[in-house]
């Protein structure tokens, strides 16, 4: 059979040391995750006989290949609005996402996702006048709980938010598709992150070739 994908890395099942398959998937690059969900759309169409198209695109062309040789076709991708093929989120998607309560109230920026009860960092200025969490090691795995490693998906049981997302602060930083100068942006923090970064509201960027074993990604398709 003939190949169709080309990837700059394989990535891992979790961190530098040997984790189970329930751990995401790290090591891999922004252009890695935009290339692995134009191949996730056809494989799905392949099995499942649908006619999902292609969401990322150079030139008219579906971007195949997250290879080195092909970085400028990548960092120049175009994300089609009406393509229903699978996607990496905006910005301001996870961000709505990791802060949703109920459509009208929303958790504020300096709580970890799901954790309402309080903020999981102080810079001086909590917000919505509420003290200090004593709970969002419940529901991220971070720098003080993590073990130095990732963590199985979910592995706060109890720990999801109000649309039943886990892990959208903690274990391992998220790429998003935005772009932020010649950077792409990730949200989340990682298992080895500080409580800073669980924040809802936080994010930052690097470079799409940029790989790490504390960066994976999370996917999503529009209806």
């Amino acid at each position: 059979m003939q190949q169709v994908y080309y990837f700059a890395n394989s990535g891992r099942q979790g961190d530098n040391n040997s984790r189970g398959i329930q751990h995401p998937v790290t090591l891999v690059n922004w252009r890695d995750s935009m290339v692995w969900c134009n191949a996730l759309t056809e494989w799905y169409n392949a099995q499942r006989g649908t006619s999902y198209e292609c969401v990322y695109t150079y030139s008219s062309e579906i971007i195949r290949d997250s290879r080195d040789a092909n970085a400028a076709a990548c960092d120049g991708a175009e994300a089609s609005s009406t393509a229903k093929g699978f996607r990496l989120l905006s910005s301001d998607e996870y961000e709505l996402a990791a802060r949703y309560r109920d459509g009208t109230l929303w958790t504020y920026g300096d709580h970890a996702s799901g954790d309402d009860s309080g903020a999981c960092f102080d810079d001086g200025g909590i917000l919505g006048g509420m003290g200090m969490s004593t709970v969002f090691g419940d529901y991220a795995v971070y720098s003080s709980n993590s073990g130095s490693s990732t963590a199985a998906v979910k592995s706060k049981t109890n720990g999801y938010n109000a649309l039943g997302l886990y892990d959208m602060s903690g274990n391992v930083w998220e790429w998003c598709f935005d772009l932020s100068m010649t950077s792409r942006v990730r949200r989340g923090g990682g298992w080895n992150s500080s409580a800073s970064n669980l924040q809802v509201g936080y994010s930052n960027s690097v470079s799409p070739g940029y790989e790490e074993n504390n960066i994976g990604f999370r996917f999503a398709r529009n209806q």
